[in-house]
Formats: structure tokens, sequence, C-alpha cells
């Protein structure tokens, strides 16, 4: 499904991970491929959100959630968890409320986007899968 300029969502090719976000054109480093917009939420208004999959901190006190925005296509760029592989990153920009997706070297048409959510996320992920398999 084409979801903006040069992009499209398909299945990822990584095990488990649902959707991807998908080059339709190519690009290379430097350019912008897209935006991470969404919900905006203050420190005290994401520690309540519940599915925090699509939460990103843009800065101190600013949040920025597209679980709601199935048309962001940002939001379907996974984490391959191989340093080698990501392609791009992201731009925080918390003035802006947004984050631009800047490609980090050259992507082919039919590559899957990727990008380093960091060690924060995964540690929160990995904690968050442990509490509900306890229950």
């Amino acid at each position: 499904m084409m979801i903006a300029e040069g992009l499209a969502v398909r299945p990822s090719r990584l095990p488990n991970a649902g959707d991807g976000l998908f080059a339709t054109k190519p690009f290379t480093p430097g350019d912008a491929v897209c935006v991470y917009t969404g919900d905006i939420l203050t420190t005290s208004e994401a520690l309540h959100v519940a599915n925090k999959s699509y939460l990103m901190r843009l800065g101190q006190g600013v949040y920025v959630d597209a679980r709601s925005r199935p048309n962001v296509a940002a939001r379907y760029i996974n984490d391959c968890r191989s340093r080698g592989v990501h392609n791009v990153v992201f731009e925080k920009d918390p003035a802006l409320c947004q984050a631009i997706v800047r490609a980090t070297r050259p992507i082919a048409v039919d590559d899957e986007i990727y990008v380093d959510y960091g060690t924060w996320y995964w540690l929160a992920y990995n904690m968050a899968h442990k509490a509900s398999r306890i229950k």
C-alpha cells in the first residue's frame, strides 16, 4: 500500500514485526524520507499511555504518539537491531513536535527502512513483556 511519495507499507522482512516501511524510489544520504508526527503529549500524559509502541520522546517534556495515526508513514519503520543495516535516523525537533526521518546511506527501491530505536526503547519493551508473562 502506497502511504507517501516514495514509500509503501508491506509485511516486514523481520520475523514477527508486522508491517514495515519500504522504499518505492531511491533515497540518498541526507534525504528527508518522511516525518514522524502524531498526538503531542506531556511527560505526565505519556506515562499513562498503555501501549507505548508508537510513543517517541522528542525532548524534555515533549512526546509524540503515532498509535492512532495509521497514515503516518514513519510509524511503520522497524528496528532490525543490527547497526550495519540501519539506513535512517530520527532527527527530533521538539519545537515543531516532530522527527524528520533522514537517510544515512543509500536506500534502493524495495529496501526496507530500518532505524535504531535506542537502548531505552528495548529496555522498556523487555520489561513490559516480562511483566505480562508473569501475570
